[in-house]
């Protein structure tokens, strides 16, 4: 587990943001001159013009062997969207509407496989490895409504499946006597 999962959120915001025409067209149908804001991590206050709202937090990971080469740890996080509904009869749909694009989006097989931003390590024997997201899914959403329906939030959690591949200089042989398939390079200084 050497991903860091800021750099999963940054992913996710980067591809919410090449999807951000759809999202928004979303949201205008309801506020005319509103956007989608997504947070890296949950705020105490957000801003009144920062509605809608999506904050994505770290909840938990876990990590499984795939090779000796490689492993695949997968992260779960929490995201809550949050909007303030202007007219009370499209509360729910207002919420419904976002929340399904935004899922659409995390879960969509096109968007399987994707690099994560800044997650790249160098390996002397074959260049640059970069980790991958392989596997996403979106379960377990509650929505709710304060303060007479006008403040709605939908909350999800989000977990990810991540190849993290070693470089081979993890993995070259030393000079012990002691028999292994694996040791790490030890550089003498």
């Amino acid at each position: 587990m050497y991903t860091n999962p800021s750099n999963v959120i940054k992913t996710l915001a980067a591809l919410l943001d090449q999807n951000a025409e759809n999202l928004n067209n979303r949201v205008r149908v309801y506020q005319p001159t509103h956007n989608l804001c997504v947070f890296e991590g949950m705020r105490n206050t957000l801003p009144v013009d920062a509605y809608p709202s999506l904050e994505i937090e770290p909840t938990s990971g876990a990590n499984e062997w795939m090779t000796t080469r490689a492993q695949r740890p997968r992260y779960e996080f929490q995201c809550t969207l949050t909007v303030i509904n202007q007219e009370e009869k499209f509360g729910v749909e207002f919420i419904g509407s976002i929340a399904t694009g935004i899922i659409e989006i995390m879960t969509s097989p096109e968007n399987l496989q994707m690099r994560i931003l800044h997650e790249t390590k160098w390996d002397p024997n074959g260049g640059l490895s970069d980790s991958y997201m392989l596997d996403s899914l979106v379960d377990s959403v509650t929505y709710n409504a304060v303060h007479e329906g006008t403040v709605r939030t939908a909350e999800f959690n989000w977990w990810v499946s991540v190849h993290e591949p070693f470089p081979e200089s993890k993995f070259s042989q030393g000079l012990s006597t002691t028999p292994t398939v694996i040791r790490p390079l030890v550089i003498a200084a």
